[in-house]
């Protein structure tokens, strides 16, 4: 992730950066999407970029069901001023991940997509919530070994959760 491009996402975020939503969640999704994507064989640079968004636009923490379209609009938005340097089809994978992805009810459209949506479904124990294996998408997340790293990797950063 270019500092440009990080700079102006933490600029217009209306909430706390160390919020649930925030930063430390950001980034931990990165990690655990780039983990799964070792297996899924998922898009590295549609999940750092999904990492960074799909939150990125929320106006509370807690019901906010448009902040997932209003991060794909952003996301359109910075790939028009070029500070985006991916492909249509990257473009493509990374607005429909960040519009839908707190839409438990939608089937991802590929891996790429699937990956993005479960690394930030495993990320859920920063909220003290245990991650549903029901609403993940590959099977590599929803082995036992995904859910101790998400586990480990929110435990290194937090106090919260409970064990997995």
């Amino acid at each position: 992730m270019k500092n440009a491009i990080l700079q102006r996402i933490k600029n217009q975020y209306q909430l706390n950066l160390n919020s649930d939503h925030g930063i430390s969640h950001w980034q931990r999704v990165k990690e655990i999407g780039l983990y799964l994507s070792k297996e899924t064989k998922a898009d590295a640079t549609v999940i750092n970029l999904f990492a960074y968004l799909h939150d990125s636009k929320r106006i509370n923490e807690d019901y906010d069901l448009q902040h997932g379209a209003r991060a794909a609009l952003f996301a359109s938005e910075l790939y028009k001023e070029k500070l985006l340097d991916i492909t249509v089809g990257q473009l493509s994978n990374l607005v429909i991940a960040c519009k839908s992805h707190s839409q438990s009810e939608i089937k991802p459209e590929n891996i790429t997509i699937a990956t993005c949506w479960d690394a930030d479904r495993l990320d859920l124990w920063r909220l003290g919530a245990t991650p549903n294996p029901e609403l993940l998408f590959s099977e590599y997340a929803k082995r036992k070994k995904s859910f101790e790293y998400s586990y480990r990797l929110n435990n290194s950063q937090t106090k919260s959760g409970t064990s997995p």
